[in-house]
This record gives structure tokens, sequence and C-alpha cells, in this order.
């Protein structure tokens, strides 16, 4: 059981590295491993715990960069939908909804990767990837894909694109994490040693999110655009295969 703890720490460390560096992609490192480890809702736990956490140091850092009005209008719809995702979350097997959010993934990625370039739509159409990201999120913890390829198609810079990611992650996964609380004084959902446990791994996170956010500042706009568009790849591909 030890060498499974290890494993799980190792998975944190990372998943608090990547979103440190790219402002988001903390769900798509954790949730594999740890909902093998602790199962899927322990999992989804863990995540919105450790990342509201770091969000809680890192908004004010990105407020001035982001493009607020675009990302909090996807993030208050993405919060609108989380309940309903986290109620499928309880009550069903998830595995259809993650492959299908996976295969829309890798299929929009391929269009962004390709050198797809969209400035168009609106505060609208940020809702509607909101809701999905909502959705989405609440059942798999896969917030921020879905908000992620719509700021990566209009081809913003590194600084103001992570900002705009961190901003919208930070604020849905905090929601999140009220949603869960919720549902743990409601109906029960990881218990409190769950939660415990998931709180242990905080510091772990923090290091990793520490790590991550230096090595921002030291790669190039490119980098950081090609380690995005993998990071989404990866996190079809997981979704899809479960």
């Amino acid at each position: 059981m030890s060498h499974l703890v290890i494993l799980a720490g190792i998975c944190v460390f990372v998943a608090g590295a990547v979103r440190g560096f790219s402002g988001f992609g903390a769900g798509l490192v954790m949730i594999g491993p740890l909902s093998l480890i602790y199962g899927l809702p322990s999992a989804v736990v863990t995540v919105a715990i450790c990342d509201a956490f770091a969000a809680a140091t890192l908004v004010g850092g990105i407020w001035s960069a982001a493009d607020r009005k675009r990302s909090l209008v996807a993030a208050i719809s993405a919060v609108i939908l989380l309940p309903l995702g986290t109620y499928l979350l309880h009550i069903t097997d998830e595995e259809i909804l993650r492959k299908i959010s996976g295969a829309l993934i890798l299929v929009f990625i391929s269009f962004i990767a390709l050198g797809l370039r969209w400035r168009g739509g609106g505060i609208s159409f940020a809702a509607f990837v909101g809701f999905f990201g909502g959705l989405v999120g609440g059942a798999t913890s896969l917030i921020g894909p879905p908000m992620v390829l719509y700021i990566l198609a209009r081809d913003e810079g590194a600084t103001r694109t992570r900002a705009t990611l961190a901003l919208y992650v930070s604020v849905v996964v905090i929601s999140q994490l009220v949603i869960l609380f919720l549902f743990e004084l409601s109906d029960g959902l990881v218990g409190l040693n769950g939660w415990i446990v998931s709180a242990s791994f905080i510091p772990i996170y923090m290091a990793g999110f520490l790590v991550g956010r230096r090595l921002f500042i030291l790669a190039s706009e490119s980098f950081y655009r090609r380690l995005t568009i993998f990071l989404v790849a990866i996190s079809g591909c997981l979704a899809i295969a479960g």
C-alpha cells in the first residue's frame, strides 16, 4: 500500500507543477491515477481541495492579465451546471459522458494543432463553453479542456492565455469544492476520512505548483502553446481510455 501512496504523491506533485505552469490541468494529471487508488469520488474531491487552495494564492497575480469578461462568464456558466455534473458523478457511471467529451476534445484540439484560429464567438459562446465545462467537470474533473480549446483558438499571448484559463479554473474549482462539501453533508460522498486524506496532499501539490510557476517565467510562448495542446490531447485520450 505504501508504494501506492508514494505514486499518488508523485502524481499530485506533477499535477501541481502543471497547474502552476499552464493555469489548468491538475485534474487531467491526477484523476486517472487517484481514481485507481482511492476511487473516482475521492479523486474528484482531492483535485478540488488542492486546486482551490492553489487558486487562493493565484487570483491576485492573474487578475490584470486575464480576459476577465470571457473568463468570468464562462466560469459562472460552469458553476451553474456543476451541481448536475456532480449529481451524475454521485448516481451514475460516468464512463459514457467521459468518452464522449474525450472524443470531442480530440477533434477540436486536432484543428487547433493544425493551425485553426478563430476569434469569433462572443460572450454567449463563452457561456456555452462554460456550461459544457461545468457538466463534464462536475462528473469527471475535466473542467479545463473546453475552455482551453476556446482560448487557444483565439491565439492570444501566453501570459494572457494562462491568466484567462487560471482565473476560469480558480473560480470553478472553488465553487466545485463548496458543491462537493454540500453533497457530502446531504447524502455522503467520500466520508470524513476521505476528506482528510485529500487535504493531506495540499503541501505536495503546492510544492509542485510553485515549481510550475517558476518554469512558466522561463518558458517561451511557443513552448507554452505546444505543451498546452499536448496536455489537452492527453486529457482527451485519458477520457476515452477511462
